[in-house]
């Protein structure tokens, strides 16, 4: 018994190890500096930085301060705050300490929140300053709905959506589907659960939309995929977006129904680059057409035409009857060279572009079609027909302009050879 009275009394007498009995001397107080959370630093009357206990590199990133001016670091609009603080601080008994929360620059520039406690330490013979204990202000996580548990909250927020949500899970399974989705689908959340949702979109669809699936179940990531519905008109955009690593865990599905969104892009699509009168090209979407079979060195013959006796049918017929004529023109070019484009330039000209051909052959196909619709529609209606074959450093312009120019030497000649012939 008095031995083990002995011990521990020797044990209590003993003084703790370490720095003031922290267990921490002074070779383990620097290997612990780096993972320091907080910074103490001490500041003399003239708010200057005379000592900094931090990790090496600064609480902020900018190093530890030494003679600095606390006030050099702080945003621009907190600066008044620190100097309230401050004057306070200093006016205040030994052991008055205040806390507020400011913004600071941090070494790359930006501006993090960080709470600052100043407390008056001039008194201490020690110390003989302000310190100043800085902690960065950590984003907190944004509060549950009450009563709900996560998952529960997730599923609420899902059915207030407008558009489809599905989540799938690592094997590409439904695993939530919320009404929205139902609805588009036509479908219970049962079924769609048990069968999935590759097989409810248009057959053609399928693989895109099948193998998007596959790539995110893969390999986390996003993929976007319009698809139709079977059997059904709807056009529908999916998103995935899948997570987890190494394994994906987790893929949401979100599904729109784009059909009018596409109907009206459509429609400005054939507004902006189509004849309103006729629905062949216009001019600047030929002229695009033409930069791009340029630039990308396609061979390229355009041929221009002009009716021959068209002002006759607009007198005779009026401006309807003339319309007509022009939009049967249209539709017997596109009918009869499926392989090339046709436009209209203006009025009563059109040009066809096509792949390049001996420029009589494709002239003669040209006068040949308009020449069918005069027959079955207006006698004596024929065309002037001039082609300009794409040559190496041309303009789009270029082509149609030597098209235009031999254009205009058809139609000298057909009224020479007309006059030759009275």
């Amino acid at each position: 018994m008095g031995g083990r009275q002995l011990d521990d009394d020797r044990h209590t007498d003993m003084p703790a190890p370490g720095i003031a009995g922290t267990g921490v001397d002074p070779a383990l107080l620097e290997a612990l500096l780096p993972h320091l959370a907080e910074s103490l630093m001490v500041l003399d009357a003239e708010w200057n930085v005379k000592a900094n206990l931090a990790p090496p590199g600064g609480l902020i990133g900018r190093g530890l301060g030494l003679g600095l001016h606390t006030l050099e670091d702080m945003h621009p609009d907190d600066a008044l705050l620190i100097l309230d603080l401050g004057a306070e601080a200093f006016e205040m008994e030994a052991g008055w300490e205040a806390s507020m929360v400011v913004r600071m620059r941090r070494g790359d520039g930006t501006y993090g929140r960080y709470e600052i406690t100043a407390i008056n330490r001039f008194g201490d013979p020690i110390v003989d300053g302000m310190v100043v204990r800085t902690r960065e202000v950590v984003q907190e996580r944004a509060p549950s709905v009450p009563g709900l548990e996560h998952r529960l909250a997730a599923e609420v927020l899902a059915e207030l959506l407008p558009n489809g949500v599905v989540v799938l899970d690592g094997a590409g399974r439904p695993v939530y589907v919320n009404g929205a989705a139902c609805g588009m689908l036509r479908r219970e959340p049962e079924e769609l659960k048990r069968d999935g949702i590759v097989d409810l979109v248009d057959a053609a669809d399928r693989e895109r939309l099948g193998s998007a699936v596959a790539r995110v179940t893969t390999v986390s990531g996003r993929e976007t995929c319009t698809v139709r519905l079977e059997g059904r008109d709807e056009i529908v955009e999916c998103r995935l977006m899948s997570v987890g690593e190494p394994e994906v865990s987790v893929v949401v599905v979100t599904m729109e129904d784009v059909t009018a969104r596409q109907a009206a892009e459509a429609d400005l699509e054939r507004r902006a680059n189509h004849d309103g009168l006729t629905g062949v090209r216009n001019r600047s979407s030929i002229l695009d057409l033409l930069r791009d079979r340029l630039d990308a060195g396609v061979p390229t013959a355009v041929a221009y035409l002009d009716l021959d006796g068209f002002k006759g049918v607009n007198d005779v017929g009026g401006h309807a009857e003339g319309d007509r004529l022009l939009q049967a023109v249209a539709h017997a070019l596109v009918k009869a060279m499926p392989d090339s484009v046709v436009g209209r330039i203006g009025g009563d000209e059109f040009v066809v572009v096509a792949a390049e051909l001996a420029a009589e052959v494709l002239a003669d196909q040209v006068r040949g079609v308009v020449a069918a619709v005069g027959r079955a529609r207006v006698a004596g209606v024929t065309a002037s027909v001039g082609v300009g074959v794409a040559q190496p450093g041309d303009a789009p312009r270029d082509v149609l302009h030597r098209a235009d120019e031999e254009m205009y030497a058809d139609k000298r000649g057909r009224r020479s050879r007309v006059v030759v012939g009275d």
